[in-house]
């Protein structure tokens, strides 16, 4: 064990004690992105199964160490080929490539617009020709309101 391996004192016995490093967060990284050059690898999962992990820690490694974000895209960027090929050359479920690609890599069938309000109120405004007009458009409304009341 070199310096760089002690821990303090207070530590020895700890189970949950941090064991990356940013050294050992681009070895795995590193690691996921050569298993992702297989095209046998459409999931992050699979690939974090395969490293004797699990997917969030590539998340938890790239907020910790911004460095590897860009091995993780990678890896990533490499999965969705991998399951766009797959699907391609019918070696996966067809619905089940999709399914991986909308709910992993954002692919959606249709574009998809906000139209909220974000919790302000609806105003609707009237364009009239006339002040005659405008009255009658008020009249209207008012009425209509009353009617729901």
């Amino acid at each position: 064990m070199d310096k760089n391996d002690k821990i303090s004192e207070s530590m020895e016995g700890n189970t949950n004690a941090e064991k990356w490093t940013e050294e050992s967060a681009t070895k795995f990284m590193n690691d996921a992105v050569q298993l992702s050059k297989s095209k046998e690898y459409d999931f992050i999962g699979e690939i974090a199964q395969e490293l004797d992990s699990y997917k969030d820690v590539f998340f938890y490694l790239c907020d910790k160490y911004p460095s590897v974000k860009r091995l993780f895209n990678r890896m990533k960027n490499n999965c969705e080929a991998n399951c766009f090929n797959n699907i391609k050359k019918e070696n996966i479920n067809t619905a089940a490539g999709i399914i991986n690609l909308k709910s992993n890599h954002g692919w959606s069938d249709r574009i998809q617009t906000d139209h909220t309000t974000k919790g302000d109120k609806i105003e609707t405004q009237f364009i009239v020709g006339t002040k005659e007009h405008g009255d009658e458009v008020k009249d209207f409304v008012n009425d209509i309101k009353e009617d729901k009341e």
